[in-house]
């Protein structure tokens, strides 16, 4: 029986949206169903290389799983220099070595001036022992001053990283969203980036593997905070905006969370299931017996 496929016969534009969620080998794969589908992810909105996705696709039945994975990674310059158009968002788990050589300093300049990329998310991963080994102390990450100050860019995510400056948030003026997890960064480091970027609504930061003397956040402008698994003598937070705050699993002294938030409301502070390891998380009764103004005020 004859079938019809509706699929690509749909206009060019829909079958872009399509391919703009998948993953970047997959979509370039796509090249290989017809004549049809040639060059459509060239003008997929979406980018995300995920080494990941090649044992998705090819399983355990890999010989190297580094090689592949290198092979992913040297080929990001390749296929965004043929892509066609302006992203939304791009995302890109790479290799420690990326650092080292200046491919990631090269990969952000070229999205945020030539391709005006929104949304930016990286992860540094390393595999020494396994095939996905995190690296606990981090990266360093050295770039230059303002590298962030793309007029489009809206929302930044870095994974893995040691942020030890806040030079590359300079004249940041259009990031409303900021996501740091598993990044060592200092009390002042953080402090001086919220500060720098003047439209900033949305904060989170989690799992630090480093202890922050405090976390301090002031700003007229964050509607959003939330804190996971932090290790800090205190939070102190005070802004107008601020809306919503989430502690999850945070270890710290009560009685030096300060928080002047007029406009907040909502309060949640949660907890891992207890562990043996989870005895110097704080308590949330600790937590509600310091903010009882707050629930008042709510």
């Amino acid at each position: 029986m004859a079938t019809n496929d509706f699929i690509s016969n749909l206009h060019n534009e829909v079958l872009a949206r399509i391919i703009s969620d998948l993953p970047a080998i997959e979509a370039i794969r796509t090249t290989l169903l017809s004549k049809r589908w040639k060059d459509l992810w060239r003008y997929a909105s979406r980018l995300d290389f995920d080494p990941k996705g090649v044992r998705k696709l090819y399983g355990d039945d890999i010989d190297d799983p580094r090689e592949e994975i290198s092979r992913v990674v040297k080929n990001i310059e390749i296929v965004l220099l043929s892509h066609k158009r302006n992203l939304i968002s791009c995302r890109i788990v790479h290799l420690l070595s990326s650092c080292r050589n200046g491919d990631v300093e090269k990969w952000i300049k070229y999205l945020t001036s030539d391709k005006k990329v929104q949304e930016l998310a990286f992860r540094c991963d390393d595999f020494q022992q396994q095939f996905y080994r995190r690296s606990r102390s981090g990266l360093g990450l050295n770039l230059p001053s303002g590298i962030f100050s793309c007029e489009t860019l809206q929302s930044l995510e870095f994974t893995h990283y040691s942020i030890r400056s806040d030079s590359p948030f300079h004249h940041c003026h259009n990031l409303k969203t900021l996501k740091l997890y598993h990044c060592a960064i200092s009390t002042e480091t953080l402090e001086a980036i919220v500060s720098s970027c003047d439209l900033l609504e949305h904060l989170s930061v989690c799992s630090s593997p480093t202890r922050l003397k405090q976390v301090r956040i002031f700003s007229q402008t964050v509607k959003t905070v939330e804190l996971e698994s932090l290790r800090s003598q205190g939070i102190y937070l005070s802004t107008q905006s601020l809306g919503v705050l989430v502690l999850h699993s945070m270890k710290f002294q009560a009685k030096n969370l300060v928080i002047h938030a007029p406009n907040l409301r909502v309060f949640t502070a949660t907890r891992k299931p207890i562990t043996k390891n989870s005895d110097n998380i704080t308590k949330i009764a600790e937590i509600l017996e310091y903010c009882t103004h707050l629930l008042v005020s709510i």
